[in-house]
């Protein structure tokens, strides 16, 4: 009985050491903020990427690609993206000097938004580069439908070979924050 006294002490001790007045207003100042993050563009290219296979020359024309970009279809993403920040590296083992031109398109493949060009140096294997887009200052983004890339090479201060095992590497991927109420 002594033991079941001091038990009963010990928990009703705990139960009001403990206690605290609940605040059920809290909810209604609680903001969930969601991050989704989703490769944009990745690409590895070499000195074959900018050779004519015909002629042997070196070819002076962007390489260009263009990808669908599906994402911002999402009804629920439209309505609450708030910014999108895109992160973009980059390995260059060429000799050779890179720009790269990434560009926003709508479905009928006009330009919406571009991306800062990107002056990738020679054997600078370490290049980053990060772009914010605020959404309510460029609501146009909204209507990427497909993105387009485009890289040329410059620097004609070595000629380029055929066989030459170095690359050029481009990884991307957006993040998207989410607004929500």
């Amino acid at each position: 009985m002594k033991y079941f006294k001091i038990g009963i002490f010990l928990l009703l001790l705990f139960s009001l050491a403990c206690s605290e007045t609940l605040d059920f207003n809290q909810v209604e100042d609680f903001e969930h903020r969601p991050v989704i993050k989703i490769p944009l563009v990745y690409f590895v290219l070499d000195s074959k990427d900018f050779i004519d296979p015909v002629s042997g020359a070196e070819n002076v024309n962007p390489v260009s690609d263009v990808s669908d970009f599906r994402i911002l279809e999402n009804d629920y993403l439209r309505d609450n993206l708030d910014k999108i920040i895109i992160d973009i590296e980059g390995k260059n083992e060429m000799p050779r000097d890179f720009t790269v031109e990434i560009a926003f398109l709508d479905d009928n493949g006009t330009i919406i938004y571009t991306l800062n060009p990107l002056n990738i140096p020679a054997q600078n294997e370490a290049f980053d580069f990060q772009e914010t887009i605020e959404v309510r200052l460029n609501p146009i983004i909204l209507n990427t439908r497909k993105t387009r890339t485009s890289v040329t090479i410059s620097g004609a201060a070595s000629s380029l070979i055929e066989n030459d095992p170095r690359a050029f590497v481009l990884k991307s991927a957006g993040t998207y924050f989410i607004a929500t109420e």
